[in-house]
């Protein structure tokens, strides 16, 4: 890629940091657009677009300034106040297209293969639209990651199998009871993970699903959705003793089940086992749960261990789905080599012409005694003798980029840019 056009992915994920670390970083869309304002108001970023989930927070941008890039990441600390150096990626050019194209096809998601990614990186781009952080760079890399996406879907396996956060949720669920018969459940929050885990649990032979949401008329609509029970918010507390298995997927920046409203839940089933999963960033109950008897709590990262079963299938249909995704990286990356190479050609045949019409310009006492016709005859050989000349040129030019080498290019180029 020129390097006129720098591409940077930085970030981190549940590869490279915990869930202590993405719960201080991730942001709600007011405030990756607040972000995205920053970025390009300060002259750090010419194009942008942030992707923040429960296992990543991600900053795609087209760089003008990267040491205040640099510095505004500094600006993020851990749970312990250290730099949040040591858990960032930074990535540049080809291996950053690669590294969104393969977050977009879920293959560097928690859950290989899980569907949610995609729409969550369509919300990045919309997001990202409205702000018009996007630009030459970023709207073709934003197409273009979109039918890659399609393409890995349609053309390989790796999204034949139900997967998912919210499903691996419930496999562990049935891993500790060995069924949910008899069981019943509250899922606090209904959004899209909210309701793939509804559907997971009553698939699975749930008994009773309890629906808790802060706003009622959602918990009421879910309810009828799916069967289930909707009940008051603020009545949390007095349904969590009723629950064996309580799932939290909500968008609270504070915890919202604590260890003391556990304590009390369990007082009243008379410490019968309750069964929690947080699947939210920042997480939605009280870490200090998990020290409570008979209180067993999991977070995402927990969940991780679930994926195990069926994932030799996924992996052998990634493996297929890398190949591709590469394959549409490279293509990608030498699109936007085409760009810029057009660019450049065009500014060299406007040098070409600038000579020819001030050459032309040198000869007025060869051309005064021609009449109009033969002065237009004139110009038309002119600018043909131009076209010719510069013709062999360009297509070592653009043989040159389109193999890569960007050396052989700015040497071509660079006599042309100091006649401009």
């Amino acid at each position: 890629m020129a390097t006129s056009r720098p591409l940077v992915a930085v970030g981190l994920s549940h590869h490279t940091a915990p869930v202590e670390v993405r719960e201080r970083v991730s942001m709600d869309p007011a405030g990756v657009k607040r972000v995205l304002d920053r970025l390009r108001d300060q002259r750090i970023l010419r194009e942008g677009m942030l992707l923040s989930t429960c296992n990543r927070m991600e900053l795609y941008g087209v760089v003008e300034d990267e040491a205040g890039l640099r510095s505004f990441f500094n600006e993020y600390r851990g749970p312990t106040g250290e730099h949040i150096d040591r858990y960032l990626y930074w990535k540049r050019d080809r291996d950053a297209v690669y590294h969104l194209f393969r977050v977009a096809c879920s293959l560097d998601s928690l859950v290989l293969g899980e569907p949610q990614i995609l729409g969550q990186v369509k919300e990045a781009m919309r997001l990202a639209e409205e702000h018009a952080a996007m630009g030459q760079i970023l709207h073709p890399l934003a197409r273009r990651t979109l039918s890659v996406a399609k393409r890995v879907r349609s053309e390989t396996d790796i999204g034949k199998s139900r997967v998912g956060i919210g499903n691996a949720g419930v496999d562990l669920a049935i891993q500790i009871f060995g069924s949910l018969s008899g069981k019943r459940a509250m899922l606090v929050g209904v959004g899209e993970m909210g309701r793939q885990v509804a559907q997971a649990l009553l698939s699975a032979g749930l008994d009773e699903l309890l629906i808790a949401n802060r706003t009622f008329e959602r918990s009421v609509a879910l309810a009828e959705e799916t069967g289930g029970t909707p009940v008051p918010y603020d009545k949390l507390e007095d349904y969590l003793a009723r629950a064996d298995i309580v799932l939290a997927a909500t968008g609270a920046k504070q915890p919202i089940i604590t260890a003391e409203m556990v304590r009390r839940a369990l007082r009243t089933r008379r410490y019968h086992t309750v069964f929690l999963i947080d699947l939210a960033v920042p997480r939605n109950i009280d870490p200090g749960v998990d020290d409570l008897e008979e209180a067993y709590l999991f977070n995402i990262d927990d969940l991780s261990k679930v994926m195990e079963q069926g994932k030799r299938a996924r992996e052998e249909a990634a493996r297929s789905a890398e190949k591709l995704v590469s394959e549409e990286a490279d293509r990608f990356v030498q699109s936007l080599r085409t760009v810029d190479i057009n660019d450049d050609l065009a500014r060299m045949n406007a040098v070409a012409e600038t000579i020819r019409v001030a050459e032309v310009g040198r000869s007025a006492k060869l051309t005064r005694g021609l009449d109009e016709a033969q002065l237009e005859q004139l110009d038309k050989l002119t600018k043909s003798m131009v076209k010719k000349v510069l013709h062999r040129q360009m297509m070592a030019i653009r043989m040159a980029a389109k193999a890569g080498d960007q050396d052989r290019v700015e040497a071509l180029l660079d006599p042309w840019k100091e006649e401009g």
